[in-house]
């Protein structure tokens, strides 16, 4: 479906999970208020019936898209496909409350520094989605995230990776929010060249942050514009390749914006992560692997 003069471009890429992105889809007429939306879905899955799904719906622009794409190439590509001054990417396992998209885009619109919002992302246990408010990795604090704060590292750092959900309901400036609910001003996001698609998965988003705040941009936590997020539905279909990833990406994060470290400092980071992804890559290796019926048992 055409829309004159959208608001907002909403850009979703899927991976095999109809059922959720479906109720993702129904969820966007109430969420954007009075806000006019163009919706375009980049499909990277092709293990079940997705895209004929999308085919028959009239309020979706489909593009197919390819399992070796990635999460951030994905996202380019249906950026590009739309024209809208706001440019809101949104997880397929997610479902914003109504009035959520218009109340994100209020709050940019009046906050002319700020090139960045995400709201709360809800758990469906009810809690906050940590990944809904961060601080830049740094040393410190991804060192005691990474090896899960032993007292060797000392005291927990100024600035933990996740900080705690914050007691009132006002917006708020942060490092990033999640990019499963992230709105971007469109002149900012292309002034960076969008996500950089080397990151397949995961640490995306924290890139395309550190990138607007070099530029000067600030982001913005938006605790009234609420979102439920069913966390990790596309991910645990391959488990071994996302952990992979997750390593991965930790590492091109840190190379990337901390070539300035000292060498010592880079060292031990890197040897962390090395380590680290190591242990977490052999263990998604063996809980994939099915058991022998014809092993001996004891």
């Amino acid at each position: 479906m055409m829309v004159e003069s959208p608001d907002v471009a909403v850009v979703i890429t899927t991976y095999n999970v109809r059922s959720l992105l479906e109720r993702c889809l129904d969820s966007l007429d109430a969420a954007r208020g009075s806000l006019a939306a163009e919706v375009v879905v980049v499909d990277n899955g092709f293990g079940d019936d997705t895209w004929p799904m999308l085919l028959a719906r009239d309020d979706v622009r489909a593009i197919r898209g390819s399992p070796a794409l990635g999460f951030g190439g994905a996202n380019n590509m249906g950026a590009a496909a739309t024209t809208a001054p706001l440019v809101l990417f949104l997880n397929p396992d997610t479902e914003p409350e109504p009035g959520s998209i218009e109340t994100l885009a209020t709050e940019l619109g009046q906050r002319r520094a700020a090139a960045a919002a995400g709201p709360r992302l809800t758990l469906p246990d009810g809690q906050l989605d940590p990944a809904a408010r961060r601080h830049f990795p740094r040393p410190a604090n991804a060192l005691h995230r990474l090896l899960g704060s032993p007292r060797i590292l000392g005291p927990r750092p100024a600035q933990p990776y996740n900080p705690g959900d914050p007691s009132d309901s006002s917006v708020s400036e942060i490092d990033a929010v999640s990019g499963a609910c992230l709105l971007v001003r469109r002149e900012a996001f292309q002034a960076v060249r969008g996500f950089d698609p080397r990151f397949f998965m995961y640490g995306d988003d924290l890139d395309l942050h550190r990138r607007l705040a070099n530029d000067g941009w600030t982001s913005l936590y938006v605790p009234t514009a609420r979102v439920w997020h069913h966390k990790r539905q596309s991910s645990r279909q391959r488990p071994l390749r996302t952990r992979f990833e997750f390593y991965r990406s930790m590492w091109r994060y840190y190379t990337k914006h901390h070539d300035e470290d000292p060498w010592p400092l880079r060292l031990l980071v890197l040897s962390a992560i090395a380590v680290v992804g190591c242990g977490g890559v052999l263990r998604a290796l063996a809980m994939s692997r099915p058991l022998r019926s014809d092993r001996p048992r004891c």
